[in-house]
């Protein structure tokens, strides 16, 4: 009697195979259509495409299923786990027309985003946001997860409890938000900007468009500022009890009104651009943009 002897890795493969399931479906969409996607964990990819139709590709958990539906001005799918306590992890590729405007709200799942010009809403609870290229408008928020945003939006809402935020490049209307996480915005071209955190560092470098108004407020975390030498700005610069630190003119901080901390009002270049920083106790500096 002879025995067949199985290699281990093929009998792996087999249960793999077997417990997911592969999605390739499309359908047609309007240039400017809506998508609204829908997973709970693994990750979800939006590329942007020429065609005017929707290509779902990748590879669903066990058990999982996937509901797609809609006419060619507005889409959904979801989807739906077997064990929605313990979902298994389901990971697709969603291609849509560049100009989509785009909904995506996951758990766990991670969701990157690139190419697509059109609005943008994506909601996570601990999953990574990454947003690449110039979209309309992203509104963004996560709980624990980060949100990491690289081009040139008109608008961007950008929120996140413990997660980091991050901005490399540039908007002329930002609102970002964070409980501890850090915010890091690296660009130019800033007109309005209202930056909040509670104990998260801020890290701003970059111009700001004359006229505008930047607000940046924060109770615990250190904040740094650095722009070009001689870019208009005018400081308006408090900590109730941490320390001011100007290398960006020759005037220097005064002592807090309430006989503790600091307090500075200097300007930039010729001025023209308001920004306007608050903080309890964390530490601002202001810096000369290499």
């Amino acid at each position: 009697m002879h025995r067949v002897l199985i290699p281990l890795a093929l009998v792996l493969a087999a249960a793999s195979a077997h417990a997911q399931t592969k999605v390739n479906r499309g359908l047609p969409l309007d240039k400017t259509g809506a998508v609204r996607i829908y997973s709970l964990t693994g990750s979800v990819k939006v590329t942007a495409w020429k065609n005017d139709s929707v290509a779902v590709r990748g590879t669903l958990g066990k058990g999982n299923t996937i509901h797609i539906g809609g006419g060619r001005s507005g889409m959904k799918m979801f989807i739906e786990g077997i064990d929605e306590r313990n979902p298994a992890p389901s990971d697709i590729e969603v291609m849509v027309p560049a100009q989509a405007k785009v909904w995506v709200k996951t758990a766990t799942a991670s969701v990157e985003v690139k190419g697509v010009t059109g609005s943008l809403d994506i909601y996570v609870v601990s999953g990574k946001i990454s947003v690449t290229g110039n979209p309309a408008d992203v509104n963004a928020e996560a709980i624990d997860g980060s949100i990491s945003i690289t081009g040139s939006p008109s608008w961007v809402r950008a929120k996140s409890a413990s997660g980091d935020v991050t901005l490399d490049g540039s908007s002329p209307d930002i609102t970002m938000s964070t409980v501890s996480g850090k915010i890091d915005i690296d660009g130019a071209r800033f007109e309005k900007a209202k930056i909040e955190t509670v104990t998260g560092s801020i890290r701003i470098a970059g111009s700001f468009l004359r006229g505008g108004l930047s607000t940046i407020d924060t109770h615990g975390g250190s904040v740094e500022i650095a722009i070009p030498a001689g870019s208009p700005a005018d400081f308006d610069v408090v900590s109730i009890a941490g320390a001011i630190t100007n290398k960006l003119t020759s005037t220097r901080p005064i002592r807090g009104r309430y006989g503790r901390g600091a307090e500075l009002t200097t300007s930039s270049g010729d001025g023209g651009v308001r920004i306007v920083v608050r903080s309890f106790k964390g530490p601002v500096t202001l810096l000369k943009k290499d």
